[in-house]
Parts: structure tokens; C-alpha cells; sequence
């Protein structure tokens, strides 16, 4: 027997049929799964780029046009990045060294022999010698030496100045000219004026510019007692070696067995200007001015 409340029973039974049927539930639990696999992949970092990869797609089909927004407005959208600069492309502060580091630390230069530092080269090029003192000649060595023997303060000085002009003044000589001047050294000697001179003209003829030849074979003439030719080869050595006081002296002596006594004065006041040591006291000085002169009144 059908109930009142059976039709009502019915019918809803009927909707739970066709609401929930079981093609239906089986849909429902398979889009249930999907929908959660779709959430587990989304999560996975590949998931993240295929959402962008799909975000940007459906973004560019749902523009008017079907590009992708412009700029600004992408600028607008765009979630705002931080931006790092690079290492290689920020600029480093370097600490300036210490001027104990190697890298300040002031290079030594070579110091010329003149005092004054020489010129450091340029990298990558060899570095100049430094340039060593040029060799004076001899002519210069007997000028710089003349100099100090006028500048003398002692006998003993100016003598040890003398030996070493003396020594430079023969050593421009050949051995050809030395072994003729030995020769004549030992015929003065031995009392042979004549083959003295002989000997010495012998190396004038081989060395005519020696101003010690010259002086050499007068003091051989003076010995002889021939004054005139002495002075004449005196003449002959002072205008080759003007600054050579034994050669002014030598000429003194001779004016003075000549009997010219203003000339020997002359001479002697040259060999004191060369070298005042020579007549430390004056007294050869006055002897010549008396003699020049004759007694003071």
C-alpha cells in the first residue's frame, strides 16, 4: 500500500539518482584528482615555468591585438626585482700601499761618477750606464797640476807637484828618445858637455815638439859655458810649455852668467807666480833686484 509520503520519497530519490549517479561521482573524483596532481606540479620548479610559460600566452591572446603588453604597462604589472650589481661591473676601491710595500718603495739610482743621479729607463728598455769621468789627456793632467803648484802652501808640496810634472812631462817620450837621453845624462856625467848635446839634439831630431828636449840640452849648453844657445833653447821650450817654472828658472840662472840682471829678475818673478815655494823667503828675489838695480838707498 503506497503511503502518503511516497511520492515525495520517490521523487527525491529520483533527484539523488540523477544529481549523484555513479558516472557522475566517478567525474567528480577524477576531476578531484587532476585538479590536485595540477597543484603538485605547479609547485615543482619545471610547474612554475610552465605556469609562466601558460600566464604569458593567455596574457598575449587576450590582448586586442594578440601582442604582449607594452612596456609601461608591463612596468606596471611587473612585480617589482631587485637588481645586484655584478662584481665585475661595480667599481673596487683599492687601498693605497703603504710606503713600506714594495710597490712605493723608491728605487735607487745609479749615481754617475760627476754626483748627479742618473736617469732611470723607462720600462721594458735597458737602463744607460752610468757615463764614468772621460781620461784627461796629459797636456790637461800638466795644466791641472800647474794650478796646484801655484796654489802651494808648502815647500813640501810643491816639491812632491813638481816630481809629478816632471814624470808627466817624460813620459811622451819614444823609448828611442829615452835611450838617447840616458846616453846624454851619462856623457854629462862622465864631463862630455859636447857629446851631450850631440846625443840630445840626436832625440830633438826624432821628438823637435819635447819642450823637456829643450830644456834638457840648454841645462846640457849652459854646462858648456855656450849661454847663447841655452837661451835659445829655452826659448824653444817656454813656447811649447810656457807653465814649466823649472824652464823660467833655468833662464834666470843663464841671464844671470850673462850678466843681464833685469832679465833674471824678470825670469825669477815668472817662476814665482808658477810656484811661490820656489823662494819662500824672498831671498834669491832681493839678491836679483840688487844685482838689476843695486843697493837700495
Amino acid at each position: 500500500m503506497q503511503g502518503p509520503a511516497f511520492p515525495g520519497w520517490l521523487l527525491a530519490h529520483d533527484m539523488r539518482a540523477t544529481r549523484f549517479s555513479g558516472f557522475r561521482r566517478s567525474g567528480f573524483l577524477r576531476s578531484g584528482a587532476l585538479i590536485t596532481l595540477s597543484l603538485l606540479t605547479s609547485l615543482s620548479p619545471a610547474g612554475l615555468v610552465r605556469a609562466q610559460t601558460q600566464h604569458t600566452l593567455s596574457g598575449q591572446a587576450g590582448h586586442p591585438h594578440g601582442k604582449a603588453p607594452s612596456a609601461p604597462h608591463a612596468a606596471q604589472t611587473a612585480p617589482a626585482q631587485t637588481i645586484v650589481p655584478s662584481p665585475a661591473a661595480s667599481p673596487t676601491l683599492r687601498t693605497p700601499p703603504s710606503s713600506d710595500s714594495p710597490a712605493v718603495r723608491p728605487k735607487t739610482s745609479a749615481v754617475s761618477t760627476t754626483g748627479s743621479p742618473a736617469t732611470s729607463a723607462p720600462s721594458g728598455t735597458k737602463a744607460p750606464f752610468a757615463t764614468p769621468h772621460k781620461k784627461l789627456t796629459r797636456p790637461q793632467q800638466i795644466a791641472a797640476l800647474a794650478d796646484q803648484l801655484a796654489q802651494a802652501k808648502t815647500p813640501e808640496d810643491a816639491q812632491a807637484l813638481e816630481d809629478r810634472l816632471e814624470a808627466l812631462r817624460a813620459a811622451g817620450l819614444s823609448p828611442t828618445t829615452q835611450l838617447l837621453l840616458r846616453r846624454a845624462q851619462k856623457d854629462s856625467q862622465a864631463d862630455k858637455p859636447d857629446e851631450a848635446v850631440d846625443d840630445l839634439s840626436d832625440a830633438l831630431a826624432l821628438q823637435p815638439d819635447s819642450a823637456i828636449l829643450w830644456r834638457t840640452r840648454a841645462q846640457t849648453r849652459l854646462a858648456a859655458g855656450d849661454f847663447n844657445a841655452a837661451v835659445t833653447d829655452l826659448g824653444e821650450a817656454l813656447q811649447r810649455d810656457g807653465r814649466d817654472a823649472k824652464s823660467w828658472g833655468l833662464l834666470s840662472t843663464v841671464e844671470e852668467q850673462r850678466k843681464d840682471g833685469p832679465a833674471a829678475l824678470k825670469a825669477w818673478q815668472k817662476v814665482l807666480e808658477l810656484n811661490p815655494m820656489a823662494d819662500k823667503n824672498h831671498k834669491r828675489l832681493d839678491a836679483l833686484h840688487i844685482k838689476a838695480f843695486g843697493q837700495p838707498t
